[in-house]
């Protein structure tokens, strides 16, 4: 057993590292005591837009997971029962089924439901925001900026509640 297979898995969904990318924390993500891994389908499709520089930052603690093919088999009955999910959401479950209690980071709303109702865990950035914090991994203003980008950012919808309690808690308010 390696050192990292006895850390917890992250399996990342696209769009928490796109909104992690906009707040300017993937060089924090990595640093997580996590095993974070993203499929290879979400990967290779959905982040073409990262730079070299942005890959070479995920890079550093990022695993990049291929399906085997059964399990490939397995993403797209889940496709199936839930036609709303697109192929690379089915892809993220099925990999979180892949490791014994895996976390699925993701946004996505139909995702997060569907992960829950199949007995996965699931967090949002904002999870990644309270574990920066809480293991002291960068200053409180760092983790206020990121929350006051994502405010104003119509593209980025998390709790406005939510929010704007952790910037009261941070000082960024």
């Amino acid at each position: 057993m390696t050192q990292n297979a006895a850390l917890t898995v992250v399996v990342n969904d696209a769009s928490c590292l796109i909104d992690l990318r906009k707040a300017r924390l993937l060089h924090l993500l990595v640093r997580l005591p996590y095993r974070l891994i993203i499929p290879l389908p979400v990967r290779e499709s959905e982040l073409i837009s990262f730079t070299e520089q942005e890959w070479a930052v995920l890079d550093a603690g990022l695993e990049v997971f291929d399906l085997p093919p059964d399990r490939v088999g397995e993403a797209f009955l889940v496709k199936a029962v839930h036609p709303k999910l697109s192929a690379n959401d089915c892809f993220c479950l099925v990999t979180t089924r892949c490791h014994q209690d895996a976390v699925l980071l993701t946004g996505d709303a139909l995702l997060r439901g569907v992960a829950i109702e199949d007995g996965r865990r699931v967090h949002g950035v904002l999870w990644v925001i309270d574990e920066l914090k809480r293991l002291s991994l960068c200053g409180d203003s760092v983790l206020a900026m990121a929350l006051q980008l994502w405010q104003d950012d119509p593209t980025v919808r998390l709790p406005a509640q939510e929010v704007a309690q952790r910037l009261r808690t941070l000082g960024g308010i």
